[in-house]
């Protein structure tokens, strides 16, 4: 009677909130959303937490779940930090392993996802980075996988990553279904079989086609309106006979004054098709198999899907979700600064203009190929092709599979001995650490062989360091760590 979607997830340290999304088949199939409780049914089985979410069938889309890693409180990251500063390797991986996850998306017929695997080490307290994920069942039997990457900047970057978070997901998701109900097949009006002149294309490619153009323009029209929402709030109560209590327009203030970076993924799986929407310096790379092998080993390229929007005046970043005195007049800077004590008015050439408007990328997903999604900590440590190339090695030592340690190799490699053409190093972590970049493939979870990677790979003691120094002084060593590595289906 009921339809069940089902997200498996190793728990990770950071407590998790789940959120469901219900999309209701009302007139022009417009959409509602309401929270469905995650307790329907929940077990436990060795650290695998299982939620099952019950709805009611024959709607447009039926939903699985939001994850939403939250932020650690002070205790938490006491907790993380609670060893001695000389850490030896299994009190590395226990620490690794207490910040890692790993998941499975099941439902209604093929998600086309075999696996995602998730970490976040943090380096601020509270933290600035965040993940949502969400999967949907649509109703001509396709499925929509979403994910969200957000890391926040500048004094109060949590605020500003939370409230872009919380909105931005279930923006874009309620944008794609009202244009996915103008444009989603017809079975009793097909056009299959219609006779087509050499130079008019049929009516599927068309719709296609509009279709392709409507998600690029539904991406940026969301991110602009969280973007405004965010920006134009502190000062609404300025111009409002019936101004708000201060401390409304302040928390609404302290999101605007930051900043953040956002990524939005989304994966059709009908057409194996992936759109990639970003603001700011988080980045998505593909990873995809190509030939000729090297010494029986499959060869891999990186696929870039994201362009950091980076600015060599302040704040940083040409795009980015909020930061408000970058976007204000002086003026209502001036206000601001007066009424509510908020920070002295920031003087920017008025050529420079920051805005939220993503770039958008689509490229067909292959079988076999997985998409890394990551914060600037990675990347800062690791080129595009060391990721790729990271995730390779891990791929053809058959760590997938493995369910121990036992195919775990303490062999130490070079860069150059990755499975990925080498490219030009420009990251600066391991220049800022006098470290020579050394790698080990010795973990079954491939987002945290990619943080260990980009920790002092080889350099255990390194690491155990890096790992050790606590917030605030962190941040004078590491950047924040979030990666999610999403592995698509491989066809068999």
């Amino acid at each position: 009677m009921y339809n069940s979607l089902r997200l498996r997830f190793r728990a990770l340290n950071a407590r998790g909130s789940i959120i469901g999304l219900s999309v209701a088949s009302v007139g022009a199939f417009l959409y509602s959303r309401r929270v469905i409780r995650a307790d329907s049914s929940e077990e436990e089985a060795g650290g695998l937490i299982i939620y099952t979410l019950f709805v009611e069938p024959g709607k447009l889309a039926t939903p699985t779940v939001i994850y939403h890693h939250s932020k650690p409180t002070q205790t938490e990251h006491e907790q993380m930090h609670d060893s001695s500063s000389d850490l030896d390797e299994k009190l590395v991986k226990a620490q690794l392993n207490r910040l890692s996850g790993s998941g499975t998306i099941t439902g209604n017929g093929d998600v086309g996802i075999r696996r995602f695997d998730s970490i976040a080490v943090p380096s601020s307290a509270p933290r600035l980075d965040t993940t949502t994920l969400s999967s949907h069942s649509m109703s001509h039997g396709s499925c929509w996988t979403i994910i969200g990457l957000h890391q926040g900047f500048l004094k109060y970057g949590w605020t500003t990553m939370e409230t872009v978070s919380r909105n931005l997901h279930a923006a874009v998701l309620g944008g794609l279904m009202d244009i996915f109900s103008k444009y989603q097949p017809d079975s009793e009006h097909s056009d299959i079989g219609a006779v087509v002149t050499e130079n008019e294309p049929c009516k599927e490619e068309v719709d296609q086609d509009r279709f392709e153009r409507a998600v690029h323009q539904t991406f940026k029209e969301k991110f602009l309106k969280v973007d405004r929402t965010i920006i134009q709030s502190p000062f609404e109560p300025l111009s409002s006979s019936q101004p708000s209590p201060k401390p409304v327009a302040i928390a609404a203030m302290n999101a605007a004054l930051s900043g953040c970076s956002s990524l939005v993924a989304f994966y059709d799986h009908e057409p194996r098709k992936l759109r990639v929407a970003n603001a700011g310096n988080v980045r998505a790379v593909l990873g995809r198999r190509s030939m000729p092998k090297k010494e029986g080993r499959d060869v891999y390229h990186a696929h870039v899907l994201s362009e950091d929007h980076t600015s060599d005046t302040a704040p940083g970043l040409s795009r980015a979700f909020g930061a408000g005195p970058y976007k204000w007049s002086r003026d209502i800077q001036d206000q601001l600064h007066r009424d509510y004590m908020g920070d002295p008015p920031v003087d920017h050439p008025p050529h420079i203009v920051l805005t939220a408007e993503p770039s958008v990328t689509t490229i067909d997903v292959k079988p076999g190929d997985f998409l890394v999604l990551a914060t600037r900590g990675l990347w800062s440590s690791l080129t595009n092709e060391e990721v790729v190339g990271l995730v390779g090695l891990w791929l053809n030592r058959g760590m997938f599979s493995a369910k121990d340690e036992l195919q775990a190799s303490k062999d130490v490699l070079m860069p150059s001995d990755l499975p990925v053409p080498t490219s030009t190093d420009n990251t600066v972590m391991y220049k800022r650490w006098g470290v020579e970049k050394r790698f080990i493939c010795v973990d079954n979870n491939v987002a945290q062989h990619l943080a260990r990677n980009a920790l002092g790979g080889a350099e255990h003691s390194w690491t155990s360091i890096l790992l050790s120094h606590r917030p605030p002084r962190s941040l004078h060593l590491r950047e924040d760590i979030n990666v999610t590595v999403v592995f698509f289906d491989d066809g068999s």
